[in-house]
Parts: C-alpha cells; sequence; structure tokens
C-alpha cells in the first residue's frame, strides 16, 4: 500500500499533467483561432459609407444537405430557374447520397419545396448530384435542368413547367466524378454543347495538396452535342485533354470576338485560359496563374471596373493556412499563390492580378464566389462563400462567408455582418435572384452539410433595369450592354459561376440615380443584335420573344421603348 505521501504526490503530478493538458489544448486553440481568422480586416482599410451598404432580412428555407463524406465529393450544387416563366426564379437544390434533390419557389415571404408539383423525378439513395446548370436545351421556351452525379449526365426536360428526365451517355474515364457544368454553342451550329469538370472519385484520393505529381487527377470533357441532344467527346482534338482535378469551368467570350472561349479553374494547380478558334479547336493562352500554382476553386464572372471586358475572380485558401502547410509538394515556394486572385480583363487574353490593389487578396479559406450589383449603384459587389467541410479546424472555428461592396475607388468592403448575411455554416455559393421583384437582388447561401440560408434584400432608392433573355441557345454567352448619359454597363450570359451551380438569367443593372437609359443592346450567340433605345428604368425588359425572332433570319431589330415607338428591323423577314 502506498504511503499518505506517495499519494499526494501522484495527486499533485496527476493535477499538473491534466493543467499541463488543458494550457497545450489552450494553445494550439489559440494558434488554429490565430490561423483562421488571420483576414483582411486588420490589414485593409476597410471604412465605407453606411448607404452603400445593402440590408437584408433573412427568411425561411428548409433545404438541409446531407453529405456522405465517404464517398462524395465535398460540394452541394444549386441552380436558379424560371420554372414557369414568370420572370421570378425558383430554387433546385442537389441532394447528397441519401437524400432527393428538391425545388423551392419564393412565396408569401418564404421558400416552399414544390418538387411535387413540379414532377422532379426522383434519384434515389445511391448517388450524390454534384452538379448543376439551367438551360432551355430543346428550345421550346421552358428551361431545363441538366445535373452530373457520379455516374453521369442527365437532362430535366421542362415542358409547361414540369419535368421528365433524359439520361445523357457521358464518356469520361473510370477515374473521373463530373463537378461544374458550364454550357455553350461552341461552334455556332444552333445546339448546346457541353463542358464537364471533373475531380478524382473520393476513394481514389490521395491527399489534398499534391501540386506535381501531374500524372495524378482525373479528366475533364469538352462534349459536342450531335445535334439531338447525344454528345461525344472532343477533348483531344480540341487542345484540351489533361489530367488535374478540376471543380468548374466557365463557357464566356473573353477577347470579344463573339465565339464562346473556356476559363477553367484547377484545384492544386493553375487557372487555364482557352481561345476558341472557331474551328473546334482550344488554344491555351499565358495568364498571371500559368505554370504556377495555387487553389482556385470558385469563379465569379462579371465586369468589375465597367470597361466592357469580363474579369474573373478566383477563390482561394487565402490567410486562413499557414503558407508551409498549404504550399504541399511544391519544390520551388516562389510558384505558389495562396491568395485570392482577381483576373481584370486587358483585352486579347492579357490579364492582370489586381487583387492586392482592389484589397481582397488577404482574405480567407473560400469556396464559391459571385459578382453582382447588390445595392444598385453600378458598381459588382462580391459574395464569397467559406469554411471547408472536411477541414479539421473549421469543426471549432467557423469563419462569416463574405459579403464585399465595392467602393467608389474599385476596392472592396466587408459588410457582412452589418448586412446581416453572416453565414456560419459550411458554404458552397452564394446564389442571388429578384425573389421578392422590388428592383434590389436577394441572395441564398448554398451550404453542404448544414441548412442553406435566405435573404430578402431590404432594397433603397437607387435605380435598376433588369433584362429577361430567357435561357435559349443563342442567349448562352450572350453579352448585355447598357448606355447612360455617364456610363456604360455590361453584363454576360454565362452558366456555372460560383461553385458547381449556377446564376440567375435575369441580368440586373444597377443604375445608381440615373434616370434615363440611352440604349440597350444584346450581341446573341448566334452574332445577331437586338438593340432597343430608351428602355423605361425601374423596370424588366423581357426580350424573349425578341430572341425567338432571332433564331430566324432576322438581322437586326432596333426598337424604340418609349410610348408610340416604332420598330425598324432589317433583315429579310417581316415581323
Amino acid at each position: 500500500m502506498l504511503s499518505k505521501n506517495t499519494r499526494n504526490l501522484l495527486s499533485i503530478f496527476k493535477k499538473t499533467f491534466i493543467v499541463i493538458g488543458l494550457i497545450l489544448v489552450a494553445l494550439i486553440a489559440v494558434v488554429l483561432w490565430f490561423f483562421w481568422n488571420d483576414a483582411a480586416s486588420e490589414k485593409y482599410d476597410i471604412t465605407i459609407d453606411d448607404n452603400k451598404i445593402p440590408l437584408f432580412e433573412q427568411v425561411t428555407l428548409n433545404f438541409n444537405h446531407q453529405y456522405n463524406s465517404e464517398k462524395s465529393l465535398p460540394i452541394a450544387p444549386a441552380a436558379l430557374i424560371d420554372i414557369d416563366n414568370d420572370n421570378v426564379d425558383e430554387v433546385f437544390f442537389g441532394g447528397g447520397m441519401h437524400q432527393e434533390d428538391a425545388i423551392f419557389a419564393y412565396r408569401n415571404n418564404e421558400f416552399v419545396d414544390i418538387s411535387s408539383e413540379v414532377n422532379l423525378p426522383k434519384k434515389g439513395n445511391t448517388k450524390t448530384t454534384v452538379g448543376m446548370v439551367s438551360a432551355d436545351f430543346d428550345n421550346n421556351g421552358f428551361t431545363d435542368i441538366i445535373l452530373g452525379r457520379e455516374d453521369g449526365l442527365r437532362i430535366y426536360y421542362n415542358t409547361n413547367g414540369t419535368f421528365t428526365e433524359k439520361i445523357i451517355n457521358t464518356p469520361i474515364n473510370e477515374k473521373s466524378n463530373p463537378a461544374g457544368i458550364t454550357v455553350g454553342d461552341i461552334d455556332k451550329d444552333g445546339d448546346l454543347d457541353i463542358f464537364l469538370a471533373t475531380y478524382l472519385k473520393k476513394e481514389l484520393m490521395e491527399g489534398q495538396t499534391i501540386f506535381e505529381d501531374y500524372t495524378y487527377g482525373s479528366t475533364s470533357e469538352l462534349l459536342l452535342n450531335n445535334g439531338d441532344d447525344t454528345f461525344k467527346s472532343i477533348t483531344k482534338s480540341a487542345g484540351l485533354d489533361y489530367i488535374h482535378n478540376t471543380f468548374q469551368g466557365v463557357l464566356v467570350d473573353v477577347d470579344d470576338d463573339s465565339w464562346l472561349d473556356l476559363v477553367v479553374v484547377h484545384d492544386t494547380g493553375e487557372v487555364r485560359t482557352y481561345k476558341n478558334n472557331g474551328d473546334l479547336t482550344y488554344t491555351m493562352k499565358p495568364n498571371p496563374l500559368t505554370k504556377k500554382f495555387a487553389y482556385p476553386m470558385g469563379l465569379a464572372v462579371g465586369d468589375y471596373n465597367n470597361d466592357g471586358l469580363v474579369d474573373f475572380m478566383f477563390s482561394n485558401t487565402g490567410s486562413t493556412l499557414p503558407r508551409a502547410i498549404a504550399k504541399g509538394d511544391i519544390k520551388d515556394a516562389s510558384l505558389f499563390n495562396e491568395k485570392w486572385i482577381l483576373f481584370r480583363n486587358d483585352g486579347n487574353f492579357k490579364f492582370t492580378d489586381t487583387a492586392e490593389e482592389t484589397k481582397i487578396a488577404d482574405y480567407e479559406f473560400s469556396w464559391g464566389c459571385t459578382f453582382a450589383d447588390m445595392n444598385n449603384d453600378g458598381l459588382q459587389d462580391l459574395m464569397v462563400a467559406e469554411n471547408y467541410v472536411d477541414l479539421a479546424p473549421n469543426k471549432l472555428f467557423r469563419l462569416k462567408s463574405r459579403f464585399l461592396v465595392q467602393k467608389e475607388d474599385g476596392t472592396f468592403a466587408p459588410t457582412e455582418e452589418k448586412s446581416g448575411v453572416v453565414n456560419p455554416h459550411f458554404a458552397i455559393t452564394s446564389l442571388v435572384s429578384d425573389f421578392n421583384q422590388d428592383g434590389y437582388l436577394d441572395m441564398i447561401w448554398v451550404n453542404i452539410n448544414t441548412p442553406s440560408l435566405a435573404y430578402i434584400n431590404k432594397g433603397g432608392t437607387n435605380n435598376y433595369l433588369q433584362v429577361d433573355l430567357g435561357e435559349s441557345i443563342n442567349v448562352q454567352g450572350a453579352k448585355v450592354t447598357i448606355t447612360t448619359p455617364t456610363k456604360t454597363l455590361t453584363e454576360w450570359m454565362v452558366t456555372g459561376e460560383g461553385l458547381a451551380s449556377d446564376q440567375t438569367a435575369l441580368l440586373q443593372f444597377g443604375l445608381g440615380k440615373e434616370f434615363r437609359i440611352l440604349n440597350l443592346k444584346v450581341r446573341l450567340a448566334n452574332d445577331k443584335e437586338i438593340s432597343i433605345n430608351n428602355p423605361k428604368i425601374n423596370s424588366i425588359v423581357d426580350l424573349k420573344a425578341e430572341v425567338e425572332k432571332h433564331n430566324t433570319t432576322v438581322e437586326k431589330i432596333v426598337e424604340d421603348a418609349q410610348e408610340d415607338s416604332m420598330i425598324v428591323i432589317s433583315g429579310n423577314e417581316e415581323i
């Protein structure tokens, strides 16, 4: 039997070890907290006038994504789709492996599940929905959904507001899992083609910081439409054959020559910018991340500096993770960029990374990102999703997800707390649309393994114009420009912005205090043009019928939108 003194000594040792253990845990927690919160709010001047900050009210949305961490990729897709052509979007959420997809509509100040109303096909509980976009594949005037699962693609055809399913034979190799999708008519033959980003299947993944093993990863596919919504791979012949894990890409006209180019983000890799040569081939053009390394995952598309050229923001691991850990197996650390990235388009496939000068470079670990004018002042704002569902520190410390408002000097300031849109969950992307039809964009945080969150914009006094082109074949990739007495604003119809998800087809132009628009011009994917003089402010310009006319032989429409206007048509068909 131990003596009393020995027992006391052991007790003291035990208590000492407990105290030391608690101190070590506290130190580890402090270190983790430091890295997780080492954000730009301490590095930049983030002051902003209160009247620039949009305010939001949270509304009910009961969709809680269910994630299978052993078998599924860490993405949860969603898409905005105007199912019934009433200029108000519905929201399509992709379900986890043991969860059905769902569609919600905004009714009476809340989002309600209408999956049964629209005959949403059941997917069963063996596959995960991992990517989706909306587009009118059959040109019947109703928007369809194309989505990906582990076994490939399918199209949900929309007829008068209800869906039927068609499975697409998807030529991907055995290592690859579908991820983000983008569509467009790459050869101007009148049907929609697909770029399908892919990622290595979960069970084949060997790590998340592998950069310089060029045999590790999956192979994305460029799928050419045969004209009957069957597809063949032209990946090799188009010059796009590579091995790399890819979350998404976007088809958009980068150099303003009317052909749909391709921007692709390689996780643990580079951003690739490909020029469409007009002959079913693409040429890779250099950019600030060419032959360098980063974690570009999300992709935002917009003209943030209003120069008429499309710009791109890419998410990254940011300031959250120690650089020594984040750079993984990269031998030359000078080639590694962990910061957020903003490509200013300087024309002719020349880009400058302006993330530092716009004061967004040093934010945290991020996912999907979206450009949109949320306060209608004529400047693009930036929503960036945060928190990684598979990263251990996130179990303890959650980032806010960023809502960054652009100031008049071209820099961005975080307003998520004042705006009321702090997101404590595992975010994938934001979706933006005008659900309550007040002229201001509302927002949804799409979250994985946690509930998604919906917010209605409280609005303001700035003017606006909304343009509804529909989602037919010739509007995919369309460029829309409005001219006022003092400024020119430009938007593009793209699919796939955010992360494995899809934004609204209702294009938003904030006018600030401008009260007159001189001209609205639309250049369609088939090179035909719609031009409208003096469109009415604070309205929706519905151009679906005009777009349909341009599927025929009409060359150009110039229309005065004021009362008693005269329509002038050039071409060889009367309307």
